[in-house]
């Protein structure tokens, strides 16, 4: 996920190797397989900032690394 150009539409298809405590607060912000979600913003060093439906979140760079997606094409 780390990857993806701003505004991409995406669906987590897998959540990799995630500490059990982030996990829960991913799952908790709504963050979970299947959610559509879109960058935000992305700076070069720094957190993603993510629209998960109605809701911002940011995630480290290492999270969104372990995060695997499949792009929505419309």
């Amino acid at each position: 996920m780390a990857h993806l150009p701003i505004n991409t539409r995406c669906r987590i298809a897998k959540l990799g190797n995630i500490s059990p405590s982030e996990l829960k607060r991913l799952r908790d912000l709504g963050l979970f397989i299947g959610s559509v979600v879109s960058v935000i913003t992305c700076a070069q060093s720094g957190p993603l900032l993510l629209s998960v439906g109605d809701t911002r979140i940011a995630i480290n760079r290492d999270v969104a690394a372990e995060i695997k997606v499949v792009r929505i094409f419309e």
